[in-house]
């Protein structure tokens, strides 16, 4: 589901002050299986999966809260979304605080004292990974699919699917082969410092109320690597508005 998508944006900000790497493009082309499948199928199979297309339409609000350690400090991110597309993440590092909100429409990014704006193919990325709706209809979303054939995964056979953003910015999301499950992401990220290629991991799937979820992910940007473990998932526990308000 989203959250650990969302878990990208929060800490991609955390960190992008401290790394800086240069996009290289995967190549679609070297892969060890090209043969025709449909990739909608394959996000049905996911969606499957992890619990069905109608259980995963229910859930109005997610509270998620992720641990780990960066650079030797701890690292806390609690990320609250409610349906169909509202936001808040908390990054709580070695004494820094970090909230970006987005309220449907406008996204804004906190620290200290600053207040900035989130604009152009930043705020379209926000938009999309805050919707709650994303892996039930992507291309609801302008977002074009195309399967990019299969790639080992932790020694497993994984299908390669291509999602491409309106602008132009793409994710390879891998679905294991045999389980269905989403197994890593590798994506573009556009931010202040130009295009950014992250890569996330997943894995330990639990169920939660009848949706299961990846409770430990690892997270890396070039040289670094940060390992995330998921302490708590609370779905439909009735959010405010409030806190998705940005104020002017």
């Amino acid at each position: 589901m989203k959250y650990f998508v969302l878990l990208s944006t929060a800490f991609l900000l955390f960190v992008i002050s401290t790394t800086s790497i240069a996009i290289s493009r995967p190549d679609s082309t070297n892969n060890s299986s090209k043969e025709m499948i449909d990739p909608n199928l394959v996000l049905e199979k996911y969606l499957d999966a992890i619990g069905g297309r109608d259980a995963l339409s229910k859930i109005e609000d997610r509270t998620t809260i992720m641990r780990g350690t960066a650079m030797g400090q701890s690292l806390t991110i609690i990320v609250k979304q409610k349906s169909p597309n509202k936001m808040r993440q908390e990054v709580k590092a070695g004494g820094m605080d970090q909230t970006i909100i987005f309220d449907g429409e406008k996204g804004i990014m906190k620290a200290a004292t600053q207040s900035v704006e989130v604009t152009g193919k930043e705020l379209e990325q926000l938009k999309t990974e805050a919707s709650m709706e994303l892996m039930l209809d992507p291309e609801s979303f302008g977002i074009k699919l195309s399967y990019e054939g299969t790639e080992k995964v932790n020694d497993k056979d994984a299908y390669k699917i291509k999602m491409t953003l309106p602008s132009g910015i793409r994710w390879f999301t891998f679905f294991d082969v045999e389980s269905g499950l989403k197994v890593k992401e590798q994506k573009e990220m556009q931010t202040q410092m130009g295009l950014i290629e992250q890569v996330v991991t997943y894995d330990n799937y639990t169920d939660v109320d009848g949706i299961k979820y990846p409770f430990k992910l690892t997270q890396s940007f070039g040289p670094q690597s940060v390992e995330m473990t998921v302490s708590s998932v609370k779905v439909n526990k009735g959010l405010a508005d409030d806190i998705f308000v940005i104020a002017e």
